[in-house]
């Protein structure tokens, strides 16, 4: 578990605490998702026990698209854009999140940079797992672990999934 009174993350946002004083604001974000439906209470607590909260105002760049990262964000409030640049340097907006989602896990789990931006459209407090917590719940949770980072996993299939549909939906032609 992360002793840290404050990590090293966000530093010139406000630091709300670590997230175990926020389990009941972690439930009520994640009960809007049906990934987290397979969760227990007492999971939610062991996870919050590895994660920090903060609070940022409208306008924050959360996560920068191309920098490196190597940890997650679960928004509790608020609302986030996300956003990616295409090669010609246009910024596309791809969705508006809000609570219950969690955002940069790709690069959490295969270390590459940032896949897209997310700037907070609105106040926003949000929970933050670094790999190095989320290497603490394998060795002291790994059956939370695997059911994380299963859930991950299908979380990421998912958009995967509906981004395949999108891209090719109003291009695609029969082949014949």
């Amino acid at each position: 578990m992360n002793t840290d009174t404050r990590p090293f993350l966000y530093r010139d946002i406000e630091y709300l605490g670590g997230a175990s004083g926020f389990v009941d604001t972690v439930l009520e974000a994640i009960n809007r998702e049906v990934l987290f439906d397979e969760f227990y209470h007492y999971e939610i607590e062991e996870l919050c026990q590895f994660m920090h909260c903060f609070s940022a105002p409208a306008g924050t760049v959360l996560l920068q698209e191309g920098e490196e990262g190597d940890h997650l964000i679960l928004l509790l409030a608020g609302q986030v854009i996300v956003r990616k640049t295409d090669i010609g340097g246009t910024v596309h907006s791809l969705a508006m999140v809000g609570p219950g989602s969690i955002l940069g896990e790709m690069s959490l789990i295969d270390g590459e940079r940032r896949f897209a931006s997310c700037v907070t459209a609105e106040p926003t407090r949000f929970a933050v797992m670094s790999k190095s917590e989320l290497n603490e719940i394998l060795a002291l949770h790994p059956r939370l672990a695997n059911k994380f980072l299963t859930m991950l996993l299908q979380m990421m299939v998912s958009r995967l999934r509906d981004m395949g549909t999108r891209a090719i939906s109003p291009l695609s032609k029969p082949l014949v």
